[in-house]
């Protein structure tokens, strides 16, 4: 036997030795309840599973299963008591902090005020005990979500992030930029524009792409607050460092942020309709174009850029309706290039219904 598969088997064994058959056993047991739509019985089952297991990490997601199963049957006090638990032993396992953002959710959807103010009270304290955790960052949206609903003016919202924001706990953990684009989005929202334009440059420069999930989103805020107040050449500025991070060997998919190609659109669009410079705003719309050889905007770039070509009067654009005709003709834009060239002297044949299909 091989070094590779030696290790491999003793691996294996080690994993199940860790576990009771009796373990194994009730949980598949529990499982196929479940999955059958018996809550009941697999919920006593899971409360088995737990008994059984001789593992933190088993019996602690024997609980889980548990409380949602007791959830789902109408028990509310027996599944808060299992969420509890887990919350209460589990480390920084994957199932503490989630067991304990289910019970809070639990309570905060109680018909009574103080159990609902128990499930405010447990979002707040899992933000400051499991910062770092997925969990925590859905605790941050729904308590900021209550305290708009109960404050408007987003006072006590932006209290709350910069109390939270000073807690040790959370310095250097992923929750930073949470916290910090919410501060410059409720800045925003109270037309404090000046601080949340700073905000939102505090955070690229402490988060850069790609850790920075707000990266791009970000960034188009940011341009829609500068375009706001009159600053166009700001706003472009500010679309220009998101894209000029953007991996040049990208081929769409994953590796893009989300609002890429919206912010090469609305790059050309501010260059076209608020400075006036129409030669930056064809070339703007021919790089996004040529920059996202997968999206979908590219054949409203070429049709945009066609019209800006137009009112230009460069020469051009009937090139470009012409490339618009062929390379898209099944689309709305491709069908209007196709006319648009002909009316250039440009003869398109249509698409065959095959290429459409």
């Amino acid at each position: 036997m091989s070094l590779r598969r030696l290790a491999l088997v003793l691996a294996l064994t080690a994993c199940a030795s860790s576990t009771t058959p009796a373990w194994r056993s009730d949980l598949a047991a529990a499982d196929r309840a479940h999955h059958a739509g018996r809550d009941r019985e697999a919920a006593a089952l899971y409360d088995r599973a737990a008994a059984s297991s001789i593992r933190d990490h088993d019996r602690d997601e024997s609980l889980w299963r548990a409380a949602h199963a007791w959830r789902a049957v109408g028990d509310t006090d027996a599944a808060l008591a299992r969420f509890d638990a887990v919350a209460a032993r589990s480390s920084e396992g994957e199932r503490g902090p989630r067991a304990m953002l289910d019970g809070a959710l639990l309570r905060v959807a109680s018909a009574n005020a103080s159990v609902r103010d128990e499930g405010w009270r447990a979002l707040d304290a899992l933000v400051r005990r499991w910062p770092a955790s997925g969990p925590a960052r859905r605790a941050v949206s729904r308590v900021l979500a209550h305290l708009d609903d109960e404050d408007p003016t987003g006072e006590r919202a932006l209290a709350w992030i910069t109390d939270v924001r000073a807690v040790s706990t959370v310095t250097d953990t992923a929750l930073v930029e949470t916290l910090e684009a919410e501060r410059a989005l409720h800045l925003a929202r109270m037309h404090r524009e000046e601080e949340a334009i700073a905000a939102w440059r505090a955070l690229f420069a402490a988060v850069p792409y790609p850790q920075n999930s707000r990266w791009d989103d970000g960034h188009m805020a940011l341009a829609g607050l500068l375009r706001a107040k009159g600053d166009a050449r700001g706003a472009v500025a500010a679309l220009d460092e998101m894209l000029s991070l953007r991996e040049p060997t990208c081929l769409g998919g994953s590796c893009d942020a989300p609002m890429f190609q919206e912010g090469a659109m609305l790059r050309g669009e501010i260059l076209r309709d608020d400075l006036r410079d129409l030669a930056g705003a064809a070339e703007a719309y021919r790089t996004t174009y040529e920059m996202f050889p997968l999206s979908r905007v590219r054949d409203d770039a070429l049709y945009e850029e066609a019209r800006v070509r137009e009112s230009m009067n460069d020469g051009r654009a009937c090139a470009v309706w012409a490339q618009l005709a062929r390379e898209f003709g099944c689309t709305r834009r491709g069908r209007e290039g196709i006319a648009r060239a002909r009316g250039c002297g440009i003869a398109v044949p249509p698409p065959s219904g095959d290429d459409c299909g």
